[in-house]
């Protein structure tokens, strides 16, 4: 038991970036919509998942436009926003949800509770975009083993029952994305 336990804390030890600092009370969403493209720690997380970093930016513009201080609670199979927030503010509320056991997402790639308990997270540290990148690539990789490398894994990714329509609004994010990144945008 110790051994297995010693194992999971030498992984989260060694698999957070180096990259992330203090979070800035406001999310730089407002400043740039799109500041999350081409960052380095999308890049580092594709790369230490072997995903394509198109697809994470994709799932960045669809699960939460760039937002890393993004909340929603799910009920009845809605997600609804609690922002925009504040980092204060969403520490405040991500903490009140998990206290109170709600079923919600945190982050730019929007994870979902039902991981936090899985692998026991904390759901501040979320709030960092790079280690929200780190968990959601990992997540999409988890998807990829099961499903294979294909849309059908992509669609899996947000635990939705609508894989084809999750799938569509990635392959549409991914357009928008490419502009960006290209600079047409």
């Amino acid at each position: 038991m110790k051994k297995h336990v010693v194992g999971c804390v030498l992984l989260v030890v060694t698999w957070l970036p180096s990259m992330s600092v203090a979070a800035p009370e406001q999310s730089p969403h407002l400043v740039n919509p799109f500041w999350y493209v081409n960052h380095p720690c999308v890049y580092h997380a594709a790369s230490r998942y072997r995903l394509t970093p198109r697809i994470l930016e994709a799932i960045v513009h669809v699960e939460s436009k760039g937002n890393p201080y993004a909340v929603s609670v799910n009920e009845k199979g809605e997600g609804h926003p609690q922002g925009p927030l504040t980092y204060t503010e969403a520490t405040a509320v991500v903490r009140k949800l998990w206290k109170e056991g709600k079923n919600f997402d945190v982050g730019l790639t929007e994870i979902n509770s039902i991981h936090m308990k899985t692998y026991r997270l904390d759901p501040v540290l979320l709030l960092d975009p790079c280690t929200n990148l780190y968990w959601g690539a990992f997540i999409l990789r988890q998807k990829v083993n099961q499903f294979g490398e294909g849309w059908v894994a992509v669609g899996r990714y947000n635990g939705s029952r609508n894989v084809v329509g999750y799938s569509w609004k990635i392959f549409e994010a991914l357009k928008v994305i490419d502009q960006v990144a290209h600079g047409k945008r």
